[in-house]
This record gives C-alpha cells, structure tokens and sequence, in this order.
C-alpha cells in the first residue's frame, strides 16, 4: 500500500492554529506508520464512496481515500468543513487523459439553473451575459482535463465567473480554460495520455497535486512547511525542464510569480542526486542565496547524500572563495577609491571634456565589467545602452583615464570583481578544477558580462548540462543588455518559457505586464513572450492613487496600511517600496503614521522578494522614471534604454504583491502610471 498526500490536504493544514498543526502531524505521522489506519478512529464518509474520516481531535478530522492500493491524506479540517468538503469530491481518474483527479461533484441541476436565472435577473434585459466555452464541442474539453461532469457547466459559465473555475476545476483544465477565454488556444493546452494500465498517480498532471510519500523524513519535511507546496507539487511545465537532459546551456524564462526559482531549486536537488554531482546553487545576492538555502534544506530532508552534494552560495561569493583557493585572498578595490582615482587623474588634466561622473560610469558599466585593459579591446567593444557616443579622438582620451587606473590598481596590487572573474576565467580555461561539476543560476538576468564569460568557461570545461539558469529579462536592473553567446552561453534551441502564475494575483500580474512589451527579445534573438500567461488566484484590483503633495500622500499610504492590518495580515506581510535612498524618509513616514513596524524597501533591494500587500511610494513625475538618469543623455536610442530600465523597475516592485497592491505619488505622478491605466 502506498501512502499519497494532496496540495489540498497541506493547504487546509496552512489554514489551521499552531496547536490544531501539530495534532494533526501526529495523526498523520501514525498512518505513516500503519498505512491501513488500524488503530485510529476511522469513519466513512457514506455519501462519498471510497473517503473516510480520521479523528485528530474533538473537532479536527483528516479525510482520507482508501481504495486498497493507495492511501490518499486528501483535506484536513474541523469536523463539519471536512465532512462537507468530503462530500462534494470524488477521486477518479480523468477518462480521456487517465490523470488521478479530485473532482468537485456540480451542484444539482435546479440549484444551477436557479443560481443562473438570478444571475438573469440582476442584469439589465439589453445586457446579454457572454460565456466564452458556449460552443465548445465534449472533446475539445476533454482534451484539456475537464472531467465529464463538469461539461454543461463550464459551458454555462460566463465571463464574469472564469475566474472562479480555479476552485472547482483541476488545475490543468482552468488553465486551459482561462488562457481560451484571454485569447489563446484550447488546443495548446492539450493534456498527455496515459498508456492503458498507468498508475494515474504517475501521469504529471496528477503529480501537481498528489506525491507519494518516500518515507517519515520527507513527510515530515512536507508537513512541517506547507506554504512551500512549491516543493513538492509541480506543474508539468516546470517539471520537464528539471529531469531532461540537456546538451548544452538551457535556459527557463517566464513573468514574475511564475515557478521560475522552485524550477532552479528542483534542478539543483535533481543534479544533486547523481552520486558523482557536485552542484553550485547561486544568485546575484547573499540575501537571496540564504533563502535559498533554506528551502534546499526543506527539500532535502529527506536526501541527507543529495545535500552533502548541494552548495548554496551568491556568486561573488562563490567566486571569491574560489580565487582565495586559487590565488590567495583577494584586495578588492572599492567604488571611493575608483572614484578617487578618477578624481586624481582629471586633476591631472587627462580625459578632458568629460566629466568625473561620466567617467565613473563608463567604468562601471564599460570599461570595467568588459574586463578592458587596452584602447583597442575599449575602441571594439559594443556600448549598448550607453548613453553617450564617442568618436575615436575622444576614447582616446577617455582611455587616458582609464590607464591611469588601471596602472594604480596594480601598483598597490588591488583588484576589482570583474578582474577576479578574468583570472578565474582564465584559470579554467587553461585547466584549472572547479569544486563543481553543475551550475544553476536563479535570478541569471542580472549575471554581469565578467560573470557570464566566467559561467561560458566552466561550461566548456565541464558536461553538457553544467549550466542551467533561470531568470526574466522583464526584471532585468541592475546591468546594461549584452549577448550571451558572444560570450560563449548559447541557450537557442534551449529556452523554455513558463506559463502559469502563482504567486501573484491575476489582477496585479495583468496590471504589472502592461508595462512592458508582451515580447522581449534579447540580444541573441531568444524572445520571451508574456501572451498566454495566467494567474491560478483572482484578487482586487490594484490602487492607483495619486496626491496633492508629499503630506497627502503619506496620510492615503498609511490609511492603506491600517487597512491591511485590520484584514489580519501581519507586519511582515506587508512592504512600502520607493525608488531610491531619497525616497525612503516619505515611506517610512507613511509607515510611523500607520503605527506598524513595516519594512522599508527600495525597489532594487526588493528584488526577489514577495508580500501579501506593497505600497510603491513616491511615484512621482521626477521621481520615475529618475531624473539623473535621463540628463545628459546621447540620443534617442539612449532614451530608450534608460526608460526600458525604469519599467523594469516598477514592474519588478509591483509584483512583489501577491494579493494587493497600491501605486501612489504626487500628481501628475510617473508617466508609467499612465501605461497601466
């Protein structure tokens, strides 16, 4: 007999007090024990075939479903809501597809129809009610995972109640059917069948919501973290890029909110399992790799071997103790004594026409991260998305600078990050061994060009499938674009975009898209598209407020934040989030006014992050897109640039809100705002 659990048994359990949580692991951890339930008080559910009931409590019970072979931990809950939600289900397997589904049994036709006519009712006569399924024939439904009883009322469903199919449909069919109803495809959406005889737990659209349970260890791992069911239960679509082979550098892309991270995660854990893999974890930041690590704990509780396997670090710090190991530690240059450096060499009348301020960034974002160290290499390299153009006679002089630098550094034998990822990118190339033999890459939008070419030389020393990133050119902040394969990290033909949103709301997921383009294409031709995307949970709309001045707009902020508190979120479920370090006085004002301690964030430092409810602040006409940015600026394709950068900004702040989410400033506010109206 094998013991399975559901995404709806651990949600139910999320839903209960801490006390009634570990009374019901107990429970649980005694069938795990002995799958039959003798011993504990069972009692069948007599108007669902195969479900019964096992007392935790006085008033807790876990409905389960036995059918002799699998012993299914299906919902949990007080003891009315649980024999009511029992009642209403039946597990079966899909006839067409063969995938195991717990189906919600369709109200009796009079109370539909009833339910219907009132609907009629509360429409004016001229007002027809549109349902988008009305002429969709048995099989095209079928197809995608609508169980057969479900037919006539999903044909009955109008635009206004698709939404609400998430609640009662398999998760597969409601995608289908929500991705038809904004302008998709049912036939994209066909579902995999199972050869005849399959367990249809197995099928991977049943693997969304049933896991079979490999022993105490990962049960408990499992109950100990419901809120992280994305660690257990997968959608296909993220599955089949953790378990292929690939035979090169691949790539998984999608909207914020969409599996991105769990897929990074489960690829890692997936390497990791092989007995010869030594697997690196990394992202741009130790905030993010900590977080990490945390869930690779959760997910390898049961895999002591695969955790031993398994490295978490940022990459800087990854490369850092690698150059320690290789080279020793390290003197690492630092932002004052570059600019100091600069300051020195205008002083001593080189680079003239420029500004130190130009300079530094040309350093930065040029010079620097390129790993330039003579005026030819500078003279070829691409300035995309720099702002200014120089001719030949101004590199010239610009490079003067840029020598002089250089020549200080090494005299006091001082090095910048994008020199430390040269010498180890050259260290490997000419045969040096790296601790692992796989790197998975969250967040790889925002990898530097140092660290790119440093990632494109272990994957030409390592297997086919040592690199695999995954990551949103719709949140790229924090460098300018460049080509990956120029580099040597060539992803076309092994690219994957998700699909399916889960972590924000449809209404703020729809609102954030809108401010960029429904294709982003980088620089390789690889085109990540945002069409099709979908939200698997409805909330409210967005607020878009704007303010008379400064005052104004803390007071609506902070009436907005009490707001929240007394729907019973918590402090740390909440966010305010601004543009800059100038900004952060008015949202911690809004946040004194509301009487919380509410982080305050800028919108760079969010990134990655995720909250019930954000307030963005301070979305001023001067504020966003930043005005510094915008001066002195070379051209239109410039413009350009600078306001793709802005954008990605506020998108990446808006959807760090998964349920709700208010956009403020002082009118007329950020010329964004008018985009997503």
């Amino acid at each position: 007999m094998t013991l399975l659990y559901a995404s709806t048994f651990t949600r139910a359990l999320d839903r209960l007090s801490a006390p009634e949580q570990k009374q019901v692991k107990i429970t649980a951890f005694d069938l795990a024990q002995d799958e039959s339930g003798n011993g504990m008080q069972l009692h069948r559910v007599e108007a669902s075939p195969g479900f019964w009931t096992a007392r935790v409590s006085q008033d807790i019970r876990i409905v389960l479903h036995k059918n002799g072979e699998h012993t299914l931990l299906a919902f949990v809950g007080h003891h009315d809501d649980a024999y009511r939600w029992a009642e209403r289900r039946k597990l079966v397997p899909h006839e067409r597809t063969g995938a195991m589904q717990l189906v919600e049994i369709v109200e009796r036709v009079e109370e539909r129809s009833a339910h219907v006519e009132a609907l009629a009712e509360e429409v004016p006569p001229p007002v027809a009610l549109k349902r988008p399924f009305a002429e969709l024939p048995d099989d095209a439904l079928l197809d995608v995972g609508v169980p057969r009883e479900w037919l006539e009322a999903v044909r009955d469903t109008d635009v206004a109640r698709v939404d609400d199919l998430f609640s009662s449909l398999p998760d597969e069919a409601a995608e289908a059917l929500l991705d038809f109803a904004t302008g998709g495809r049912l036939a994209d959406h066909a579902a995999l069948k199972a050869m005849p005889g399959a367990d249809p737990f197995a099928h991977p659209d049943a693997q969304r919501r049933f896991r079979a349970v490999e022993g105490l260890e990962e049960l408990r791992a499992a109950l100990d973290a419901p809120f992280a069911q994305w660690a257990v239960f997968l959608h296909p679509a993220q599955r089949a890029p953790i378990t292929r082979d690939w035979n090169g550098p691949a790539r998984v892309s999608g909207s914020a909110g969409t599996g991105k991270t769990i897929v990074a995660l489960h690829r890692a854990v997936h390497l990791a399992s092989r007995p010869d893999a030594r697997v690196l974890l990394t992202t741009f930041s130790k905030t993010l790799a900590k977080s990490l690590a945390g869930k690779v704990n959760l997910m390898t509780e049961a895999l002591p071997d695969a955790r031993q396997r398994l490295s978490v670090r940022a990459i800087d710090q990854a490369a850092h103790e690698l150059y320690t190991g290789a080279f020793g530690q390290p003197n690492l240059a630092t932002t004052a004594q570059i600019r100091a450096l600069i300051d020195a060499a205008v002083k001593a009348g080189l680079g003239a026409g420029h500004t130190p301020e130009f300079l530094l960034e040309e350093w930065d974002e040029l010079v620097d991260a390129w790993g330039l160290h003579d005026l030819e290499a500078y003279t070829r390299v691409p300035r995309i998305g720099r702002r200014t153009r120089l001719g030949p006679k101004q590199r010239e002089s610009t490079w003067e600078v840029f020598a002089f630098v250089r020549e200080r550094l090494a005299a006091r034998s001082v090095v910048t990050m994008a020199d430390v990822y040269g010498r180890l990118s050259r260290w490997v190339e000419d045969g040096g061994q790296v601790p692992f033999t796989h790197v998975v890459v969250d967040e790889a939008q925002d990898l530097s060009v140092a660290q790119a070419k440093f990632l494109a030389a272990v994957g030409s020393a390592g297997a086919a499938d040592a690199l695999f990133f995954t990551g949103d050119l719709g949140q790229r902040i924090f460098h300018l674009p460049f080509s990956w394969a120029r580099l040597g990290l060539d992803v076309r033909g092994r690219a994957q975009v998700l699909k399916v949103c889960y972590r924000t709301s449809h209404q703020i997921r729809s609102m954030a898209d809108r401010l960029l383009e429904p294709e982003i294409v980088d620089l390789d031709g690889e085109e990540e598209s945002r069409r099709g995307t979908v939200s698997v949970f409805d909330g409210p709309e967005p607020s878009v407020q704007l303010f008379q001045d400064d005052n104004a707009e803390i007071a609506g902020v902070s009436e907005w934040l009490r707001k929240r508190l007394g729907e019973g979120m918590s402090e740390r479920e909440l966010a305010v989030l601004v543009r800059g370090q100038p900004q952060l006085g008015r949202g911690r004002a809004a946040v004194k006014a509301a009487g919380a301690e509410i982080p305050v964030i800028t919108m760079h430092d969010a990134k990655g992050l995720e909250f019930r409810a954000v307030a963005v602040m301070a979305l001023d006409e001067d504020v966003l897109p930043d005005r510094e940015r915008l001066t002195a600026l070379g051209d239109i394709a410039d413009i350009v640039a600078i306001q793709d950068t802005e954008r990605h900004l506020l998108y990446v702040a808006a959807t760090r809100a998964r349920d709700r989410l208010m956009l403020s400033g002082v009118a007329p506010g950020s010329e964004f705002l008018d985009d997503i109206h």
